[in-house]
């Protein structure tokens, strides 16, 4: 039986990306936009959470989210 894994490590680095990208640009938006941004911010931190709790981490060097399956035997 084969293991089959994928990981979830480019979706985790996309979302603190944009993290980074919303937090530089908080301070520089009108009030109600800085409110939009957090709310942003806050359900990003949500997916981030939960895509972290849903799948392990991989043991490696690297931090990597993903999921690991065993075939079917044929």
């Amino acid at each position: 039986m084969a293991k089959i894994k994928f990981t979830l490590h480019g979706v985790a680095r996309e979302i603190r990306k944009a993290e980074k990208q919303l937090r530089s640009m908080r301070s520089k938006v009108v009030k109600t936009d800085q409110k939009k941004i957090d709310l942003n911010l806050r359900e990003l931190e949500k997916s981030y959470r939960l895509l972290r709790d849903i799948c392990p981490i991989a043991e490696s060097p690297i931090k990597v989210f993903g999921q690991w399956f065993t075939t079917k035997a044929k």
